[in-house]
């Protein structure tokens, strides 16, 4: 079978952080042909691939393709609106290959709501399946930067018609959490479909050596993104009140993001930033400190995050501010408090009960059967292999 996967913003091999879609097409590759088409603008870091890497990339029956784009410097921008529309555009020339009538499946990331949209367009044409991942949930994640408009209903915001036209697109659907697959399923709800969340290398994580501080104080930690949809301001702020007050604490963050600079004016002797670092050395510094931190503003659209998924593998308590159902439900597969963002008090207060329940007991096996990569992937192998022989 010949499957193309389309997801703008995959991470590659030599690359920083986890990516979805490059599992997912190593997996497949395993069994099918597998083309990945992502962009040569690199949208962690703003910077540009070479066309050379998608050689070097490339292996038996995996082979990636980089689309053209002139990228951009801020996430939310005109300049962003105009470099997707370049990359939607190299998509189209690429439907028009000899190549693109090959295809069996096409399995597309949403966002961008532009390429769903254009494959739609052309699946009758060109006799491919269609399956589309949701990651994200647009327009309604515009709300991270625009709180006030988690307050209107998503059917009466700007694009959602447009959403739900890109939905329909699909002949199957999956999501990253069951919160996405719903309002997916609202545009589209007679098409299979599964929740596979992003997981976690749990391997990868065990054979991680926990980083040996050498004294009995108690780590918080933090890894991810600094930037608008995340409250670690707060955390930085409740941290020092506790010292303050004479607890044995200290809080170590690792990741970056616009906010990095300044969050930094926090640091001292007992809030450490790392940056980016590696995942085996992240996952070495997470599992010597004791409880994780999940700082996500009530206004952001977030559900189940790689953040989330990394907690719940690595079977830490959990500090949260994160007000999505679904995510509040799985935390009670671990030890947890909950506080609002941006309430100092609320997060000292819950920080002063999880030191007091962080050895309660954890539902290891559960965890495992919904957050092991290896396990919960496999249901989208084996949707794309259904839906292929129907």
């Amino acid at each position: 079978m010949n499957i193309t996967i389309v997801a703008p913003y995959c991470s590659l091999p030599s690359e920083p952080y986890f990516n979805r879609f490059w599992y997912l097409a190593e997996l497949l590759s395993q069994s099918h042909d597998v083309l990945l088409i992502t962009s040569r603008f690199r949208h962690y870091d703003k910077s540009f691939r070479r066309h050379e890497d998608a050689a070097a990339t490339s292996n038996g029956r995996l082979r990636v393709k980089l689309l053209d784009e002139p990228g951009y410097r801020k996430n939310v921008s005109l300049a962003r609106v105009a470099s997707h529309r370049v990359f939607v555009c190299n998509l189209a020339r690429w439907l028009h290959s000899p190549q693109a009538a090959e295809q069996d499946i096409v399995y597309s990331a949403y966002p961008l709501m532009a390429t769903n949209l254009l494959l739609g367009r052309h699946k009758a044409r060109l006799g491919y399946k269609l399956i589309i991942d949701v990651q994200d949930v647009w327009p309604e994640s515009f709300s991270s930067v625009v709180p006030f408009l988690k307050k209107i209903p998503h059917r009466l915001l700007p694009f959602a018609r447009r959403a739900d036209r890109a939905y329909r697109c699909a002949d199957a659907l999956v999501a990253v959490s069951q919160t996405y697959l719903d309002r997916a399923r609202e545009a589209r709800p007679d098409v299979p479909a599964e929740t596979v969340y992003i997981g976690a290398d749990f391997a990868a994580i065990a054979s991680a050596p926990a980083k040996d501080f050498g004294d009995s104080t108690t780590r918080f930690f933090y890894f991810g993104t600094l930037s608008h949809s995340y409250d670690v301001k707060t955390v930085c702020l409740g941290i020092k009140r506790l010292v303050q007050a004479g607890e044995n604490i200290e809080l170590h963050i690792m990741g970056g993001g616009p906010d990095l600079d300044r969050l930094k004016q926090y640091a001292d002797y007992r809030i450490k930033f790392y940056g980016y670092l590696p995942y085996a050395e992240m996952m070495s510094v997470a599992k010597g400190c004791d409880i994780a931190v999940n700082a996500i503003h009530s206004h952001a659209m977030q559900s189940v995050t790689n953040k989330l998924s990394d907690y719940m593998a690595l079977q830490k308590p959990v500090l949260n501010s994160q007000t999505n159902a679904e995510v509040l439900d799985l935390l009670n597969l671990l030890p947890h408090e909950n506080y609002r963002s941006g309430d100092v008090d609320g997060f000292v207060q819950a920080a002063k009960d999880i030191l007091k329940r962080k050895n309660d007991p954890v539902q290891s096996e559960e965890i495992v059967r919904r957050f092991k990569r290896d396990v919960a992937y496999q249901k989208i192998v084996n949707l794309i292999e259904r839906l292929a022989h129907e």
